[in-house]
């Protein structure tokens, strides 16, 4: 029995919109699974998957690629949002040696996007194994700063080193990976 094309024409066309939803849903599927398997490398993996899972780029990014390059803008924009406020708080304060200590840390934010910017050169380069060594360095800014405030660290500062510390560590979780030192991650 042979069927006529007018009849064929309707299936094709319901079996072509199932492969797309179907195909939608695997991706979705994918990226947050990307997002939960980065984040359980992390040391705060909480944290990192309220910073990814926020974000609208994070969650459409469909290879530890994409993620890795979000994680990159991400920590940048961070570092300098902190900064900002570094330098503002700083500015309203009268405490000498608070001053100092807001001073010191705009210095480790200064030292961790400096760090940021030649990491995202090795990236160019596909020098993951780079790219690792200076988001680490970068990782180590925040954590600084943090110890010049000992146990009063003033909570948009703490807030801002755990997220920029966070971030890093995502960061080079991406690297390990892709350059092949360590986890691998479901295929996106």
């Amino acid at each position: 029995m042979e069927l006529s094309f007018p009849l064929i024409k309707p299936f094709i066309l319901f079996f072509f919109i199932l492969c797309n939803i179907t195909f939608l849903r695997v991706s979705a599927k994918t990226s947050n699974d990307l997002i939960s398997d980065v984040c359980k490398r992390t040391r705060t993996p909480r944290l990192c998957l309220h910073i990814l899972k926020s974000n609208g780029r994070a969650r459409k990014a469909s290879s530890p690629l994409e993620l890795w390059e979000v994680s990159m803008d991400l920590s940048k924009s961070s570092a300098k949002a902190t900064k900002n406020m570094i330098l503002f708080s700083s500015l309203r304060t009268r405490d000498k040696g608070l001053k100092d200590r807001y001073k010191s840390c705009a210095a480790n934010y200064d030292s961790a996007l400096y760090y940021i910017n030649i990491a995202n050169q090795y990236l160019k380069g596909g020098d993951y194994v780079s790219v690792g060594r200076y988001i680490a360095a970068a990782q180590n800014e925040p954590i600084s700063c943090r110890q010049k405030f000992a146990r009063a660290e003033p909570a948009g500062l703490k807030e801002g080193n755990g997220k920029l510390e966070c971030l890093c560590n995502v960061v080079l979780v991406i690297s390990d990976h892709l350059s092949g030192r360590h986890c691998s991650f479901p295929d996106a």
